[in-house]
C-alpha cells in the first residue's frame, strides 16, 4: 500500500474506530439497566445469575478473541462484536414482560452474546486503528487520537444515559408528544423497550462503522484447524512475553489493583449516593456529570504521559485512589461526592495510561492478544474482589452494628454499606503491597 492511500485508510479507520467506541460502550439502556430485569419478571436472584453468566462468557473468551483478531484480523472480529450486538438487543427486544422461562432464556442469550461481544471488540479496535497509524508512519498520532476517542465517548454516554432515563419515563414522553399536539400515547410497557430499541439503532450504525474499516495487517490463509492452532500459540507467546517482560506486566498487574476496586465502587454507587443524602432523581444527574470528565481527562492523562514515567503516574495514580477511596469511607452527606470525583478521574486516567503504554509496547503481531490480556485481569479481579465484598458484608452482618456511623444515625442496611466502605482504603494499600512485592520478587536482579 502506497503512503498516501494508507494514510487515507489510518484517517478513516480512526473515524470508524471513534464512532465504534463511542456507540458501543455508550448504551441507552445502561441508566435503568438493574430495573429492566425487574420489569420483565426476573428476580435479583436471576440478575445476580445472569451477570454471572456474561463475567463468566467474558472471562473464557478474552484471550482466545484476541489471538483471533490478531489471527484472522481485526476487521472480522469487529464486525462480529458488531452483529453480536445487534443479536443481545433483539434478544431483549422481543422477551416478554411476564417472568416466564422464555424470558430468563432470553435474557441468557443476551448475556452470553454480549460477553461475546465484548471479548470480541477488546483489543482488536484498538490494534486496528494503531496499526493503521503505524503502516501510514502516524503512530505519533495514537496518543491523540485514544485521547479524542475518550472525550467522544464521555459525551456519548452522557447523551445516552439522560436521553435513555427520559425514554423510561412514559409520562415525560407523553407530556412531551402531547405538547406538540400529536395524538399518540406511550404505554409503560413502551417505556421499557425504549432504550433497547435506541441501543438496537446505534447498533446497527457500529456494525456499519466495522464494515467500512480497513484491516491492512497481512496475514496468511489457512484452515480451521491451523488457524487454532495458531491461535493458540499467539496466546501462549503474548502471556509468555508479558511474563517476561517488565513493563507489560507492571502495567497489568497494577492495572488489576486500581480497577477492581473503583470498578467495585462503581456497582454500588447508587447505594452510596443514597447514603450522602443525595435526591434519588439526582442519581442519574451524577453519574452523567462524571461521565462529562471525560472530556478534559484525557488531556491530563496525554500530559502526565507525555511528562512522566509509568512508575511515577503509577505512584500519583494510587495516592489519588487512596484519597479518594479514604473520603468515601466518611459517607459525608453532600461533600461526599467529591472523592467519587477522584474514584471517577482515577479510571479513566489508568485508562488512557495502559492502552498507551500497551499499544507502545506490544508488537502488530500480538496487539489485539496483549489487549485482551489486560480485559481478562482486570474482570478476573474484579470478580474475584466482588466476592471478597459479599464476604465483607457477611462478616459485618455478623458482628454487632452500630446505628451510629460518623456521628449519624443509621439503619442497618446503610450502617453495615458504610462500614463496608470504610475497609476499601485498606484493602486497596493492602493489595498494593502485594503488587510491588510480587513485582520486585519477579524482576529482582541475579
Amino acid at each position: 500500500m502506497k503512503i498516501k492511500e494508507a494514510k487515507q485508510a489510518a484517517k478513516q479507520n480512526l473515524r470508524l474506530f471513534i464512532c465504534f467506541r463511542m456507540l458501543f460502550n455508550a448504551r441507552f439502556y445502561y441508566p435503568v439497566y438493574a430495573l429492566l430485569f425487574l420489569e420483565h419478571g426476573l428476580s435479583w436472584e436471576d440478575f445476580g445469575i445472569l451477570n454471572g453468566i456474561w463475567a463468566i462468557t467474558i472471562i473464557l473468551l478474552e484471550v482466545p478473541s484476541g489471538a483471533l483478531a490478531d489471527t484472522l484480523g481485526r476487521k472480522k472480529l469487529l464486525v462480529l462484536a458488531a452483529i453480536c450486538m445487534v443479536v443481545e438487543m433483539l434478544a431483549l427486544l422481543f422477551a416478554p414482560m411476564n417472568g416466564s422461562e422464555y424470558v430468563f432464556l432470553l435474557f441468557a442469550l443476551n448475556r452470553i452474546v454480549s460477553g461475546l461481544a465484548e471479548a470480541a471488540a477488546s483489543g482488536a479496535d484498538e490494534a486496528l486503528a494503531y496499526d493503521s497509524l503505524k503502516e501510514a508512519g502516524m503512530e505519533t498520532e495514537w496518543n491523540k487520537a485514544l485521547e479524542k476517542a475518550q472525550r467522544y465517548t464521555s459525551l456519548a454516554f452522557f447523551f445516552a444515559m439522560m436521553t435513555g432515563s427520559a425514554f423510561y419515563d412514559a409520562s415525560f414522553i407523553n407530556s412531551c408528544i402531547h405538547s406538540i399536539g400529536l395524538d399518540f400515547t406511550m404505554t409503560s410497557q413502551d417505556a421499557v423497550k425504549a432504550p433497547i430499541f435506541l441501543t438496537l439503532l446505534s447498533s446497527l450504525v457500529v456494525l456499519g462503522a466495522a464494515l467500512g474499516m480497513k484491516d491492512s495487517f497481512a496475514r496468511e490463509k489457512m484452515g480451521a484447524w491451523e488457524t487454532m492452532r495458531t491461535s493458540f500459540k499467539k496466546t501462549v507467546q503474548a502471556g509468555s512475553w508479558i511474563w517476561k517482560t517488565p513493563l507489560p506486566f507492571g502495567i497489568l498487574i497494577g492495572a488489576m489493583a486500581l480497577d477492581n476496586v473503583i470498578r467495585q465502587f462503581l456497582t454500588i454507587a447508587s447505594a452510596y449516593w443514597n447514603v450522602i443524602e443525595l435526591p434519588v432523581a439526582t442519581f442519574g444527574l451524577v453519574a452523567s456529570g462524571m461521565s462529562l470528565m471525560g472530556i478534559f481527562i484525557p488531556r491530563l492523562a496525554r500530559h502526565l504521559g507525555d511528562k512522566f514515567s509509568p512508575q511515577k503516574n503509577f505512584l500519583f495514580l494510587c495516592v489519588i485512589l487512596t484519597i479518594g477511596l479514604w473520603g468515601i469511607g466518611f459517607a459525608i452527606p453532600y461533600w461526599g461526592i467529591l472523592p467519587a470525583v477522584l474514584l471517577y478521574a482515577t479510571m479513566q486516567i489508568m485508562n488512557y495510561l495502559v492502552s498507551r503504554y500497551l499499544n507502545e509496547e506490544a508488537s502488530s503481531g500480538r496487539r489485539a492478544t496483549v489487549l485482551s490480556f489486560r480485559g481478562l485481569t482486570t474482570n478476573i479481579s474484579y470478580g474475584a474482589v466482588s466476592l471478597l465484598y459479599s464476604g465483607l458484608i457477611a462478616w459485618i452482618k455478623l458482628s454487632e452494628i452500630d446505628p451510629i456511623v460518623m456521628g449519624r444515625k443509621m439503619n442497618e442496611q446503610d450502617s453495615v454499606f458504610v462500614q463496608a466502605l470504610g475497609w476499601f482504603p485498606w484493602y486497596f494499600i493492602f493489595t498494593i503491597f502485594l503488587v510491588v512485592v510480587f513485582y520486585g520478587i519477579r524482576f529482582r536482579k541475579k
